[in-house]
């Protein structure tokens, strides 16, 4: 494991346990994280991890007792409006304010929550269930104890992006947020294709799987950038050369991409707007 958490300081309480908020639970968890510390507020806990019979696991913040060192924000964006009053009580002159919540800024958090000592906007993508996650962080009021602690905590769930602010927030949402998403559609479409050319789905979406973790792998490992690996694949007048020039054709790919992530972007602007409101 790239972290040991049983040294960490301070309990959690985790408001909303959702398929995000649960991958990152079960990972800390494994990496050492001591289940009595953590504390759980959802009347429907379906993604726990584990063993969760070891967690203060409650269905109203009524009886979550009172300030935490630690609070996330697991829940729906627009739950936000009408929980914030409800949770001040857990949010103290002590307690670091996180927030997996998409579309709320740290300016809202900060509104929202005025007595908490730090707020930290977090957003992680579902891969850091097994600890290969992207996790983009923007914080106010940290000091550098908590940058080491926020640093311990995110670590084990995958590759850290530190941001100066979250004006840019939206966009990694997008990005790396619903990535893994697009990128299994694209794996998906790979293999249907295969498929339709005469491969059998089990055998089409194998080879597809490999094809593109192998892919990833090699880029991750060479250094170099996707089009100097490129052409080492493609020689003038051969195979892939003639598949590339359809995907490269009027520059649909990457036009298709944009949309993609300019209707994700804006639709997380629209939830913050929501939450807001």
């Amino acid at each position: 494991m790239a972290t040991d958490l049983k040294d960490f300081p301070g309990g959690l309480l985790l408001v909303g346990c959702g398929n995000m908020a649960g991958a990152m639970l079960a990972r800390w968890v494994a990496a050492g994280l001591d289940p009595k510390g953590i504390s759980v507020i959802d009347p429907a806990p379906a993604a726990l991890p584990e063993g969760s019979a070891q967690f203060a696991t409650v269905a109203d913040w009524r009886d979550a007792g009172g300030a935490a060192a630690w609070v996330m924000l697991g829940i729906k964006p627009q739950q936000l409006g009408d929980i914030a009053a409800d949770l001040q009580p857990m949010v103290g002159a002590d307690t670091r304010l996180m927030s997996i919540l998409a579309g709320v800024p740290l300016a809202d958090l900060a509104e929202r929550f005025p007595a908490a000592r730090a707020h930290i906007r977090v957003l992680p993508n579902l891969p850091a269930r097994i600890g290969a996650g992207v996790v983009a962080v923007a914080s106010s009021g940290t000091d550098a104890a908590d940058d080491d602690a926020i640093t311990a905590l995110l670590t084990p769930l995958g590759h850290i992006f530190r941001m100066a602010d979250d004006s840019q927030m939206d966009l990694v949402t997008a990005f790396t947020g619903s990535g893994p998403a697009f990128i299994l559609r694209l794996i998906e479409a790979y293999a249907a294709a295969g498929e339709r050319l005469g491969f059998t789905p089990d055998d089409a979406l194998t080879l597809a799987s490999a094809t593109f973790g192998g892919a990833t792998a090699w880029l991750d490992s060479s250094g170099e950038t996707p089009t100097a690996l490129v052409s080492k694949v493609a020689s003038k007048g051969g195979t892939t050369q003639a598949g590339l020039d359809v995907l490269d054709a009027e520059g649909r790919l990457v036009t298709l991409m944009t949309e993609v992530l300019r209707a994700a972007r804006d639709r997380g602007r629209e939830l913050a707007e929501i939450a807001r409101g």
